[in-house]
């Protein structure tokens, strides 16, 4: 294998391209192209990345809103993208092309976030030797849309057939890929899952502390994280409305702005939160606080919409609420919903309106939430924890580039 030479002593024309695996002893090198300088997702990617013995590099782009957990290592800004339709980046990200090369040369793998990125990628590492993987997280609904969607797939189809693997975050997805764009890159499913450095110190001793029923109090009832959902946001105020003395419902986060796109307005929003059943304790950015939110609710919501590409996502909150052990409350259709039904850890309404679904988790009883509990307590670490996913995912890139 040709060994790397210093891109500060060399021009570029003059470096060997990098392939295949690192001379014995060495870390295999890899550049991480990210789509935002902060995010807790790609941070804690990249932290999996250097457990698996890699030497990681990063480049990102800047964002006009890019607020989160930054990774723990120098990041090169390579450009700039706007929060805008996929084919609005395409100039942005041919601009990045020639800088994203120079940065692919100094190593023997690129890993890319989102499909946007990943396309980015393979043409940057063209003639260079160095290898692709393209973890997709999310699938939005541009990507499934009629119109401008038909360019969208076919530059997905293109580019992604020419990476050398794909990592999923859900097994959901993976039909997509396979039976609509007819993608036959190898992939694998990493979920994503929490810390497990962080999962042991929540539950030492795997199982969580006893608890109590919730029957001579109201059921609480939580909603945590990115709240972009007005399905979820109505169904806890009818919830709390139709019987304040047995449900109150605790919410954290940002709220998102397809509040507004879905229907949810302003006047809305402030009937909503002004519901004297619902507390709105304002946003948070720290994994410290997840424990102090859990504490202080019963049940979590996980509801979000059941059409395509939300269906087919698994959300944080699923894990989150697997490591607290509190059941969650899910729709039927959702990618959550089918494991939650499969492993009882909660109810899955069928009701259409959230007003209908409000009466299915009215009807929930002390002894549901203590048969929920009891299946969540007694689930293994690896469920909701990144216990065996740093292996895999290692093995699976230094196979790519053998």
């Amino acid at each position: 294998m040709a060994k790397a030479v210093s891109p500060r002593s060399h021009p570029e024309a003059a470096k060997p391209p990098a392939t295949g695996a690192p001379p014995p002893g060495a870390a295999m090198k890899v550049l991480c192209v990210l789509p935002r300088q902060h995010d807790a997702r790609i941070s804690r990617r990249l932290d999996m990345l250097r457990a698996a013995g890699f030497a990681v590099e990063a480049v990102a782009f800047a964002r006009d809103y890019d607020a989160g957990r930054a990774a723990k290592l120098p990041v090169e800004v390579v450009g700039h993208l706007r929060n805008v339709r996929y084919l609005a980046r395409i100039g942005a990200l041919l601009k990045a092309v020639p800088t994203v090369r120079r940065a692919i040369r100094r190593n023997q793998l690129v890993y890319a976030f989102n499909s946007d990125i990943g396309a980015l990628a393979v043409l940057a590492s063209r003639g260079t030797g160095a290898r692709v993987a393209v973890e997709i997280a999310d699938i939005v609904p541009a990507q499934l849309a009629h119109g401008a969607g038909h360019a969208v797939r076919l530059l997905e189809r293109v580019a992604l057939g020419r990476a050398g693997l794909l990592v999923l975050t859900t097994g959901g997805y993976l039909p997509h890929y396979r039976r609509r764009l007819k993608v036959g890159t190898p992939a694998i499913v990493v979920e994503n899952k929490l810390d497990a450095a962080y999962a042991a110190a929540i539950r030492p001793a795997g199982a969580p502390p006893p608890a109590t029923a919730p029957r001579d109090r109201p059921l609480r009832i939580g909603w945590f994280g990115v709240l972009r959902e007005p399905w979820s946001l109505n169904l806890l105020d009818a919830l709390t409305r139709q019987a304040p003395e047995r449900f109150r419902a605790v919410l954290a986060g940002s709220f998102d702005n397809r509040l507004t796109e879905l229907g949810i307005d302003a006047e809305s929003f402030e009937r909503v939160v002004g519901n004297p059943g619902i507390r709105y304790l304002g946003g948070y950015t720290s994994p410290e606080d997840l424990a102090g939110l859990y504490a202080q609710v019963d049940m979590v919501m996980d509801c979000y919409r059941t059409t395509p590409p939300d269906a087919w996502s698994q959300t944080n909150k699923y894990y989150e609420a697997c490591l607290f052990a509190k059941p969650l409350i899910a729709r039927a259709g959702t990618h959550d919903g089918e494991e939650i039904a499969r492993k009882g850890l909660g109810l899955v309404v069928t009701a259409a309106t959230p007003d209908a679904a409000a009466s299915e988790v009215a009807a929930v009883t002390a002894e549901d939430w203590l048969a929920w509990r009891a299946n969540l307590a007694a689930l293994p670490r690896a469920s909701y924890a990144l216990v065996d996913e740093v292996a895999a995912l290692g093995e699976a890139l230094t196979a790519l580039c053998r």
